[in-house]
């Protein structure tokens, strides 16, 4: 069953019908490895990414450290769903990556799905995760459907974005213009994921990169998500894993004013602000600085 809930800095997204590609993103330095059945599978060949999939799962050596495994599944069409999840071996899959996501009810029906698969196989220990994508239809974004979204979910584990679907919806081709059009709509959506996501008190996980050789771009997107407040992001190939993992690690601007933070409350825990730097810094700081230090592995 999946491992107790961690952050992932790092989700890897990999063909589904590709067990090649599955065994390189295994022993690559994600944190977390996205199984996928929707999108990067042609519709000719998705009973064979399923197989595939399920076959690469059953196979996994769960006394070897490995990456979480997630399952991006056709949650637009909810009978392929319930299909593709009642064929997955669930004991290996950390969560499901439920696209098109516009609804608590929609969690709802993922969720009670899992329940009983999960006695179905007599699974114990932590839950199969959910993280949906609430940008890829207008209804996911705007109206009261899509405000349910903050209500969260008891195996929610974060939301992510992407415009690829949404331009689809919207009649627009996906690439940059002659204005900056495509980079207003990304920011919209990047900025509407966080603040659901802390609505929901759930992950925010920034959308993929797509020029995978375009390191410099990467690091670029990766200190504007992590001054956003993101601490994770969407891969689509192996090479850009550890940019992505320095770009979301907390800078040493920010590590230093942690540890600053921290040793004002050390040695005055009865205090309810501190002056810092000319600032005000009172509780909301001080669980900022605290989970600071324990994404740079400083939880003393």
């Amino acid at each position: 069953m999946s491992n107790q809930h961690t952050t992932p800095r790092s989700y890897l997204f990999v063909p589904g019908d590709s067990a090649r590609k599955m065994d390189k993103a295994a022993t690559s330095s994600a944190d977390a490895i996205i199984l996928d059945l929707e999108d990067s599978v042609a519709p000719t060949r998705k009973a064979e990414a399923l197989r595939v999939t399920a076959d690469f799962l059953n196979a996994c050596d769960s006394a070897r450290p490995h990456p979480e495994f997630w399952v991006r599944v056709n949650a637009s069409q909810p009978a392929d769903a319930l299909a593709e999840l009642a064929a997955l071996p669930l004991a290996h899959v950390s969560g499901i990556i439920h696209p098109k996501l516009g609804s608590h009810a929609q969690l709802e029906r993922m969720g009670h799905w899992l329940d009983a698969l999960e006695a179905r196989d007599s699974i114990q220990g932590a839950p199969t995760g959910i993280v949906g994508i609430i940008t890829e239809t207008a209804a996911s974004v705007v109206g009261e459907q899509a405000r349910t979204l903050t209500r969260g979910h008891p195996r929610l584990r974060g939301y992510s974005w992407g415009t690829e679907d949404l331009s689809a919806v919207l009649g627009r081709p996906p690439i940059a213009g002659r204005t900056n059009a495509n980079t207003a709509l990304a920011q919209s959506m990047q900025m509407h994921c966080l603040m659901m996501a802390a609505a929901a008190g759930v992950d925010a996980i920034d959308s993929i990169s797509a020029n995978f050789r375009d390191l410099e771009a990467l690091a670029a997107e990766c200190d504007y998500a992590r001054e956003l407040g993101y601490t994770s992001k969407m891969a689509i190939h192996p090479a850009q894993l550890d940019t992505l993992h320095a770009g979301l690690a907390p800078g040493a601007e920010a590590i230093a004013w942690a540890r600053q933070v921290r040793a004002l409350v050390d040695a005055n825990p009865d205090a309810a602000s501190f002056q810092l730097d000319g600032r005000m810094v009172d509780q909301p700081h001080f669980n900022v600085a605290a989970r600071i230090l324990e994404r740079a592995g400083e939880t003393g």
